[in-house]
């Protein structure tokens, strides 16, 4: 599978354990490490979900960290292209399709992960996966962004995503792929067009493919 990565994410790491050199303590149930990345409990990889629906996803953005999250694809919407006026060099990319994804969020497990990038890609009709843009706080039509800082567990937390397709590629899914090979999460739906200032319409049903 071809990737573009678009914005630099947490590299996934893996711990390191220490082997103690005396002799091995009692063990206290009591005192039991918390759980990885791969021994928490998630969606299992490669689910299909329509929009609407949650997953909760295990991912180490940090090899001290260990992020749980609940999150749903809530709606995908092709802006009109004078959205950007201003905010885009004419030399971003070719011809790029923007859609604007919007998510709901819950922290589900006990680590801040304020300002961490979720791994939630756009992958498009030829495969290629795009992670969201960052356009800054003034580009009120879609504030795509990290999570909050901070977003301690229980946190909740509604977000829209920026993501740009090159040479006018349209979107063929919306994957949970936090490492390379992972068997993604993905989400399907209708992609609505924003037909005119604050109105949007249903333009195209059933874009979205299961891959």
């Amino acid at each position: 599978m071809r990737r573009v990565t678009l914005l630099a994410t947490a590299a996934v790491l893996s711990a390191v354990a220490c082997t103690p050199t005396g002799p091995d303590p009692t063990p206290d149930p009591s005192a039991a490490p918390a759980p990885t990345a791969t021994e928490a409990t998630g969606t299992e990889p490669g689910t299909q979900l329509d929009f609407g629906e949650p997953a909760t996803l295990v991912w180490q953005p940090a090899a001290d960290l260990t992020g749980e999250l609940e999150l749903s694809v809530e709606s995908v919407v092709e802006p009109r292209a004078s959205v950007f006026d201003g905010w885009l060099r004419d030399d971003t990319m070719a011809a790029p399709r923007a859609y604007f994804v919007r998510v709901r969020l819950a922290n589900t497990g006990g680590s801040d992960l304020g300002g961490q990038a979720v791994p939630l890609y756009l992958r498009d009709e030829g495969g290629t996966l795009g992670a969201p843009w960052t356009l800054g706080g003034d580009f009120t039509a879609c504030q795509s962004g990290p999570l909050p800082t901070p977003f301690d567990a229980g946190a909740e937390e509604e977000m829209c995503l920026v993501y740009l397709v090159p040479d006018r590629g349209r979107i063929r899914d919306l994957v949970f792929e936090p490492t390379e090979g992972y068997d993604p999460i993905v989400w399907t739906g209708d992609v609505e067009e924003q037909a005119g200032p604050g109105v949007r319409k249903d333009a195209r049903k059933k874009q979205g493919r299961r891959g």
